[in-house]
């Protein structure tokens, strides 16, 4: 099983890079197993550096988890390997971001299914500029209810840490097992109001107890968005 190297943990820098280096030799070698025909041991130290047109130190170096293949390299490793590049990088998909050799991050980006993921990578200083917090994830939106806000094809970052309505502002929800996002709005009398930005789409208003009992989960707190053709 693959390790997942997390944004925010406190491990040790150099621990890290050095687990981000094993797990890629991990999920290389598995890859190479899957194409079949390339021999374990020396033998495939020689088969990688004649593939990949590097010396047999730098395949050696990638084989026992010593090194890693630049950034640019790695859709050609992928493609002639018949994997993905987040396979290659990640492994088995998990969540939130994870860092990839300190190098770059990778986010998850889904639609209205969290199974429909795939790898956003960034490097960190985007995330720095977008003003993203780590471990965000992201979301592409495919409905117009919240147009102007959000337009079908836009991306929201959110904060997946954020499970409950701490305050006003824009929210992933659950709702009914599709994933939506809200505006939300704490009222002193009614309750949390749902606002759709879209005049077409109703609004709603709920208690805390009624949001819980028609089972609308908050999935996140919405801290940035990438609006496409605007």
């Amino acid at each position: 099983m693959s390790s997942v190297i997390h944004l925010d943990s406190q491990d040790d820098k150099g621990l890290r890079q050095k687990a981000f280096r094993k797990q890629f030799a991990d999920n290389l070698n598995a890859a190479l197993d899957r194409r079949g025909a390339i021999p374990a041991g020396y033998g495939r130290v020689t088969a990688v550096a004649e593939l990949f047109g590097v010396s047999q130190n730098t395949a050696a170096n990638w084989l026992r988890g010593e090194g890693v293949p630049e950034l640019a390299r790695l859709p050609e490793i992928a493609e002639t390997l018949n994997t993905t590049v987040e396979q290659l990088v990640v492994g088995s998909r998990g969540t939130g971001a994870h860092a990839i050799d300190e190098s770059y991050t990778v986010v998850d980006i889904h639609g209205g299914s969290e199974e429909e993921a795939h790898a956003l990578y960034l490097l960190p200083e985007a995330l720095r500029e977008l003003g993203l917090p780590r471990g965000v994830t992201a979301m592409k939106v495919s409905a117009d209810d919240m147009d102007p806000y959000l337009r079908p094809g836009d991306v929201v970052f959110y904060d997946p840490r954020v499970n409950r309505v701490h305050a006003n502002g824009v929210y992933v929800l659950r709702i009914h097992g599709a994933l939506m996002v809200r505006r939300i709005q704490r009222g002193t009398v009614e309750g949390l109001r749902l606002i759709c930005d879209n005049e077409r789409f109703g609004n709603e208003t709920l208690t805390d107890a009624a949001m819980e009992a028609s089972r609308i989960e908050v999935v996140g707190y919405v801290v940035g968005r990438l609006l496409v053709g605007r």
